[in-house]
């Protein structure tokens, strides 16, 4: 599990990395043992969505000060053309 639950003033907090910042987010969820499983399950559903690339921050924490900033950072990524055509000899046809 990448994401770790820690409690402040008596609030569970997932602290948990995205594209490669420290991310910290308070819940509105006491710090009880049933709370800390739903919050569990929760991590284990954004872990997925983070692996996917289809983690939306602001799905997840709305009210987030940091929602904007990563969503801005997300939307620059996919600007981003990866799809550079490769220079490399390809390997099927005759050579030039």
């Amino acid at each position: 599990m990448m994401a770790s639950i820690r409690t402040r003033y008596g609030r569970l907090v997932v602290d948990f990395y995205y594209m490669g910042k420290r991310c910290r987010e308070t819940t509105n969820l006491i710090d009880t043992p049933a709370n800390r499983k739903k919050l569990e399950d929760i991590i284990l559903n954004m872990e997925a969505k983070i692996r996917l690339d289809i983690f939306n921050y602001a799905e997840y924490f709305p009210k987030s000060d940091k929602a904007s900033e990563m969503v801005a950072l997300n939307d620059r990524k996919e600007c981003i053309n990866t799809n550079v055509p490769s220079f490399e000899p390809s390997t099927g046809g005759r050579a030039l």
